[in-house]
């Protein structure tokens, strides 16, 4: 493809990167950043970075390869990608997010991704946060947790909601299925986390001597604090429990759960090789059922993401 655009007066200001994906819809953010710096896309025919904010009258030369396309990204596949929208304002959007979806793509080629769902509804949103692989991200959910997830449209809104998590404002609720019967209705587990040794995928509870460090320096272990709360007990001695991450570290609940001896149901990662999931289940069954915060406006905001389908079944079933 070659292509010469002249940046309008409504378009100048914007960065050359979300520039060029409002240009350009069939490729994603990430392809276009790739071009720049491999010099497919050129200002002013000069070298240009992603981040350069573009001025009216610039000159964008474009001469991209059909390579430049990822598979899944051809046929408009990421604009065909569509999310369940619980709230949208101004400021926010908030989704349900389906299981099976990551929130922004990792070193490897992961797609669809919430990300690029965001980058096509909404292209000036590559402008905010502070990480342009994650724009408007101010909280994830694992690639098979679903449920309920703000994402901020304005730098405002995520200044505003990053605060929130970072000073443990916002209110988080999941539903967990598990194996095992708690004895106690209720518990707090407050243990921090590191990467485990042996699966550098996994995160296990750290040796109480070792400091943590909740500023979240690379590779320490990380202060986390888990509360949850007995739902009801199910047949074949599962329970679903309603749990309460009172800080956001990468797989607390799973983790958590795994060191109470109650591990999600479907988890991979961390259940006992001798406890079989009931028939059915294709992923770990965690679901962000309620998120609350406090929204630009001032107002403080519950938003509650149904259970989705194959979750429900699996209920259904273990009641019958």
């Amino acid at each position: 493809m070659e292509k010469l655009l002249t940046v309008s007066a409504a378009d100048a200001g914007q960065r050359l990167d979300v520039f060029c994906v409002s240009q350009l819809p069939g490729y994603s953010r990430a392809a276009l950043q790739r071009a720049i710096r491999e010099d497919q896309i050129k200002i002013n025919n000069t070298t240009g970075k992603p981040r350069q904010i573009v001025s009216e009258g610039d000159v964008i030369t474009i001469a991209l390869p059909a390579s430049a396309h990822r598979p899944e990204e051809q046929a408009g596949a990421p604009a065909s990608l569509t999310f369940p929208i619980l709230y949208e304002d101004r400021d926010v959007v908030v989704i349900n997010k389906p299981a099976g979806v990551v929130v922004h793509a990792g070193n490897g080629r992961e797609a669809p991704t919430v990300v690029s769902w965001l980058e096509q509804r909404y292209p000036a949103i590559g402008t905010v946060g502070e990480d342009a692989q994650r724009p408007g991200i101010v909280h994830r959910l694992d690639r098979e947790t679903s449920g309920a997830l703000i994402i901020a449209k304005t730098q405002a809104a995520y200044e505003h909601l990053k605060e929130q998590f970072q000073r443990r404002r916002a209110h988080k609720e999941y539903l967990a299925l598990v194996f095992g019967q708690p004895g106690e209705t209720k518990g707090r587990i407050n243990r921090a986390l590191t990467r485990s040794r042996r699966n550098p995928l996994r995160r296990t509870i750290a040796s109480e001597s070792v400091p943590t460090s909740p500023e979240g320096l690379r590779g320490a272990p990380k202060d986390a604090v888990t509360e949850w709360r007995l739902e009801e007990k199910l047949a074949g001695r599962f329970t679903l429990l309603r749990v309460f991450p009172l800080t956001g570290r990468t797989h607390q609940i799973r983790a958590h759960l795994h060191f109470l001896g109650f591990p999600i149901v479907g988890d991979a990662l961390y259940t006992f090789k001798r406890q079989r999931p009931p028939h059915g289940v294709m992923r770990h069954l965690l679901h962000a059922q309620r998120l609350t915060v406090t929204l630009l406006t001032g107002k403080r905001k519950t938003f509650t993401a149904p259970l989705p389908p194959d979750f429900q079944q699996v209920l259904d079933a273990l009641k019958q």
